[in-house]
């Protein structure tokens, strides 16, 4: 049987990484694959609150001759607890365990103590310790920061095609919304309605949006993961580190690989992100529609004559092109409206899915393709590849 070699394994695992999929990686751990790249941002932070912990009350020298202290406290502290782990003094840790984040979060602590004696100091350095850690581990565990970056490489090299799509779609959905956009009501609404009520309602019109993505996410993420054949495995690679001719020599029927929950946490991140980026795209696009058509041909005397109230005029091109708030929040909650109407054709409706999520879901599809004949490289069992 044909194994897979140390390089490629770990090509592999970085392709995973930056197409925001960490936890594709077998035995992926917090220990020794998140914390270890935190620990130039972990030293950083150590740094800072160095500097931040000098005490104003006292003099040049005193802070500097404290601060000589703390660093001393600092890399005694690493020193011990690498040979209490049996490392060297100041080897680079290959795994960061419980003691290793215990003494980052408490250590640090000791400063203010040191430097003016200031117990909330000490206490308000473990909690915004605390907070970067869950930050730093949500942050690399996850692989946000390739995800984001994928997620606009994509989008940028997609936009082009998004548009011209946008150009068919456009004439039904602005069909469908001019009518609410010309109506006195609406406008009464948006001018009725403060900032903190205006957010509330983009934020519920955004949230069923969600909602809708999220309820058809397990369906589609059980259908991308399943293969007949190898064969089909082989044909779903197409800029991965792996070849199709890596699944010709194998017989056997592909079993999907077994998702764990941060693993199904981490492809449907992707998933709903990825589509986020797209349906957002779409709100913008009406909005600045809407935006500029409103400034052309809604004029002062209808936006008084519809809202009963003095317009609130935020830019004045000459006497009859104005930009209001009032049409800034109309805009604004079309748009909104425009990106749930959307996501819902786009989970509903075949066409709209084949036409803005094919991408999408051709590298979701490419991604489960190569972890599940990774791992049948590795000798992974299926049922064990969580």
């Amino acid at each position: 049987m044909a194994e897979l070699d140390p390089i490629t394994e770990r090509n592999v695992e970085r392709w995973f990484v930056r197409r925001g999929l960490p936890h594709f990686i077998h035995s992926y751990n917090a220990a020794e694959d998140v914390f270890t790249r935190a620990l130039p941002v972990l030293s950083l932070v150590f740094v800072l609150e160095l500097v931040v912990a000098a005490d104003t009350d006292w003099s040049t020298g005193q802070n500097v001759a404290a601060l000589i202290a703390g660093v001393g406290v600092m890399v005694g502290g690493f020193a011990l607890v690498n040979r209490l782990r049996g490392r060297r003094a100041f080897q680079r840790p290959q795994d960061v365990g419980v003691v290793e984040l215990s003494t980052f979060v408490l250590l640090p602590a000791l400063l203010p103590l040191v430097i003016g004696g200031r117990m909330r100091g000490a206490l308000l350095t473990i909690g915004f310790n605390i907070v970067v850690l869950i930050v730093v581990a949500v942050v690399l565990s996850f692989g946000l920061i390739p995800m984001l970056r994928w997620a606009a490489t994509h989008t940028m090299g997609e936009l082009g095609g998004l548009l011209w799509l946008m150009a068919r779609s456009l004439p039904l959905v602005l069909v469908f919304s001019m009518f609410i956009f010309l109506n006195a009501e609406l406008w009464q609404v948006a001018d009725d309605f403060t900032a903190a009520y205006f957010w509330s309602a983009i934020g519920v019109l955004s949230g069923v949006g969600s909602l809708f993505v999220l309820l058809r996410l397990p369906k589609e993420v059980d259908a991308l993961r399943r293969f007949s054949s190898w064969s089909e495995v082989g044909s779903a690679l197409s800029d991965s580190p792996l070849e199709p001719e890596d699944a010709q020599h194998l017989d056997d029927q592909p079993d999907p690989p077994k998702l764990s929950k941060p693993d199904w946490f981490n492809v449907g991140l992707v998933w709903v992100f990825s589509q986020g980026v797209q349906i957002v795209l779409v709100g913008l696009l009406v909005g600045l529609f809407y935006l500029i058509f409103g400034v052309f041909t809604v004029r002062f005397e209808t936006i008084d004559q519809w809202t009963q109230t003095d317009p609130d005029v935020l830019w004045r091109i000459n006497d009859q092109l104005i930009l209001t708030s009032e049409l800034i929040r109309v805009s604004g909650f079309i748009a909104a409206f425009s990106s749930l109407q959307f996501a819902v054709s786009a989970v509903t409706d075949d066409t709209y899915r084949e036409e803005f999520l094919g991408d999408l879901v051709h590298d979701v599809r490419e991604a489960f393709a190569v972890r599940a004949l990774y791992l049948r490289l590795l000798g992974v069992p299926a049922a064990s590849s969580d």
